[in-house]
This record gives structure tokens, sequence and C-alpha cells, in this order.
């Protein structure tokens, strides 16, 4: 993202889309996505040519609608940003995330302006735009600053790196009362009703000021994700603490890892339904998922995942099983009516 802070420039933005178009756009576009992510945020995570290339084709989640746009220098042609849209739900949902990239050599030139301009149009009549996981410090941070995205919560992320793994911390003691079942793909047909509700304890996390709030889960919701995980060539792997005396999931967590990137696994939600909190049922599910996933799929070298800042209880699971923070990010919001007038005004003023 740019900062803004030079006069803009002419610029040329279209949509794109990319099931339509020639492998020769895909690679321009991913080859501008390398570029910007080099540039921002050079560490173990950053993005490989093929997992760009992976992301940028892949279906959208259940539930959602992706529509993105490119920027062009009209002078050279050149590729010189590109953003997306991710509308949730239906279209009366309140939230619109976006993500705006702008190639490093071309920013601050109001090239990301232009392009949350469209963005902003796009949006319609949705309350907030979202700008996710912004690093402090780069170039995201200061365009968030500059068009008045308020912080709505402050994460972190987090990694676990399996070739120095302390693997003693996942000799964790089985809780009595419940035993685990675990499978990769689909949840069991004998689970899924009360695997579905237990889901919807991931709603009972921080959200700080957030405006977003999770869906339902339903059996047909755990469906739709766990299609959408196999279309994006994924593999999902849950593992659930079940109770004894009732067969009812009491708590999960669940990995996935995707066939471009397989040394790459993400943690994904955990959750334990509130009756059954207390018991150390956290720990041993994500240490049950770590054994299962090592023993299983060695080509994986890393973990990733993310955790609200002020979630001290799912921070102190994660660190138990070796999990530490790699950096401090933040999630955005802004109205879409004050944003709009923001960009009025910024345009009069040009």
């Amino acid at each position: 993202m740019d900062s803004c802070l030079k006069p803009a420039v002419p610029v040329r933005i279209t949509r794109f889309d990319p099931a339509s178009a020639p492998a020769a756009a895909l690679t321009e576009y991913v080859q501008l996505e390398l570029a910007a992510s080099a540039a921002d945020g050079p560490d173990e995570s950053a993005l490989t040519k093929d997992w760009a290339l992976a992301r940028l084709t892949r279906p959208p989640a259940p539930h959602q609608r992706r529509i993105r746009w490119i920027a062009r220098d009209p002078g050279t042609a050149e590729l010189a940003g590109v953003a997306y849209l991710v509308l949730f739900g239906t279209a009366d949902s309140e939230l619109a995330a976006i993500s705006i990239t702008v190639r490093p050599g071309q920013r601050r030139r109001g090239i990301g302006t232009a392009l949350l301009r469209e963005l902003a149009t796009a949006a319609g009549s949705r309350d907030c735009l979202f700008i996710e996981n912004i690093r402090a410090g780069t170039a995201a941070q200061a365009f968030a600053d500059h068009h008045g995205f308020a912080v709505a919560q402050r994460t972190v992320q987090l990694s676990l790196d399996l070739a120095v793994a302390d693997r003693a911390r996942w000799q964790v003691p089985a809780v009595p009362g419940y035993r685990l079942a675990h499978w990769s793909g689909s949840a069991p047909e004998s689970l899924l009703v009360s695997y579905a509700a237990a889901r919807n304890a991931i709603r009972q996390a921080p959200r700080g000021a957030m405006s977003f709030t999770e869906p339902q889960w339903s059996a047909q919701r755990v469906r739709d994700e766990e299609a959408a995980v196999r279309a994006r060539n994924g593999e999902l792997r849950a593992v659930a603490a079940v109770r004894e005396k009732t067969s009812e999931v009491a708590g999960l967590t669940y990995l996935t890892v995707y066939r471009p990137r397989p040394e790459l696994a993400d943690q994904e939600d955990t959750a334990v339904v509130a009756a059954h909190r207390g018991r150390g049922l956290g720990v041993w599910l994500k240490a049950a998922n770590l054994q299962w996933l090592t023993a299983s799929r060695p080509e994986v070298r890393r973990i990733r995942t993310s955790n609200a800042a002020d979630n001290e209880h799912m921070l102190r699971v994660n660190r138990q099983v070796g999990f530490s923070v790699n950096a401090t990010t933040e999630n955005r919001e802004i109205r879409l009516a004050d944003l709009t007038g923001r960009l009025v005004l910024a345009s009069s003023l040009s």
C-alpha cells in the first residue's frame, strides 16, 4: 500500500478476473505480489511463486465473493498495483474486507488511493471496510493511518519451527472423561452435528472493537468449509475431544496444509465449549494434532497461527506446545460513509 504523500499520478484501473485472465497476466500479477512481499516483510513466510499463483486462482471461501482490480501506468502499461474486495455473506452484511498492494517502486504516488476509491464504490451499502494483519512500521500502516482506518483489534502472529521444536512439550496426559477423535478431510457423520455446535465456542473469543462477528456454525457450514479446502488443494486435519458419557464434542482444533506449499501448515481455530473449560483440553488437543501431523506429514517444516493480543489463555496454550510470537499486527476498520467523505475531500483539494 502507498501512504499517498505525493501528488496523484494518472492511473488506469480495470477489473481483473483470474478465472479468465491469460497466463501472462496471472504471472504479471504474481510477480508484483512477490516484489511487494520481499519489500514489506521478508521472513520465513514470504510468498513463493507457486503459492501466490495458487492463492490468486483458488475458488473463494464459502459465503464470500471476491472482486479484484489492477492499476496500470497509462504511459508504460506497467502493472503498478492490485487490489481486491471481499464481500461477506449476503448483500446486507455490514462488513467488507480489502487488500491493496502497490509495486514498491510506484508507491507514494496516489495509486493505492485510486484503487481504494474503486473498492469503496464497489462496497456499496456495506457499513465498514476492514484491513487485516497490518504490521507496525509498514507502508500498509501508513496508508491506513492516512485514510483514517482505526485500530479495531491488536493481534500477534506466531510460528512453530518443527526442525527445532521441543516435542517433549507434546507429551500431554489424557484428560479423564474424554477421548480423542481425529480425521482428515471430513468430520464423521456421527460427530458432525455436535462438532458444528462446538465450533460456535470460537464466537466467544476476544474480538476487540471489530464489527465482524463469527457467523453461526451449522452442519452445512462445516461441510461447505471442508469442500472449500479440498477445492483449494488443501487438507484439513482435525482433532476433537469427545466427552465419553455423552459422545458430544467438547473441544476441537484443526490445521490446514495446502499442496502448493507442503512445507507450511496453518493452525486454524481451537475452541473448547464453555462447560468443559479449565480441564486442559486445549493443550491436549493441540499437542495431539502436532504429533499426528509430524508423524504423517514429515514434509511440513513450519506451522503458523495468529491470536488476538488480549486472548491470554490461547496465547498461553500456544506457548505451551512451542509456538512463539514473531510479529505484532493490527486489524483496522473505517465506516464506509466516513471513508467516502475523506476521499471526496481529498479529491477536492488535489
